[in-house]
């Protein structure tokens, strides 16, 4: 299994079969205790995640950075349909727009796939943020495995 990514015009897609069941995942999505394990880009260390799981809740996920030092990625749950679907925002960049993010689990027999579909995404952020959402699914996938960050 490996992560799929691709950008149509300002559109961030990314898709990967996990080997969990959709509940699992879905939870991995928004039990603040499991992303610390899994979110961030290839070189994030830690992340420190706070969830209000219901639609309008709040999130953030405050992560370090090798060589960058902390950066929080923080917004609100527009769509939260266990074990479904998840939306939210995702802060603009500069005081440009938010960005929404809308992720489905689909149950494919004892599998899950995700699909992430992230928008608008500007021009000089596409190769950032596709790196970053590829490395966030490559260690999901190791979650799953057991081969997951320390918290």
């Amino acid at each position: 299994m490996t992560t799929k990514t691709k950008v149509e015009g300002n559109t961030l897609i990314v898709e990967r079969l996990y080997d969990a069941s959709q509940a699992s995942v879905f939870d991995a999505w928004i039990d603040a205790a499991k992303t610390t394990h899994w979110w961030g880009c290839g070189q994030t260390t830690k992340v420190v995640s706070t969830i209000e799981q219901e639609k309008g809740g709040c999130y953030q996920h405050l992560m370090t950075i090798e060589g960058h030092g902390e950066h929080l990625i923080d917004g609100r749950l527009m769509e939260y349909k266990p074990p479904e679907l998840l939306s939210y925002t995702m802060p603009g960049v500069d005081g440009g727009a938010d960005m929404a993010v809308h992720v489905t689990f689909t149950a494919v027999g004892d599998q899950t796939k995700v699909t992430l579909v992230q928008s608008p995404v500007p021009d000089f952020l596409k190769d950032t943020v596709a790196a970053g959402w590829t490395a966030s699914f490559e260690r999901l996938a190791n979650f799953f495995t057991g081969t997951r960050r320390a918290a």
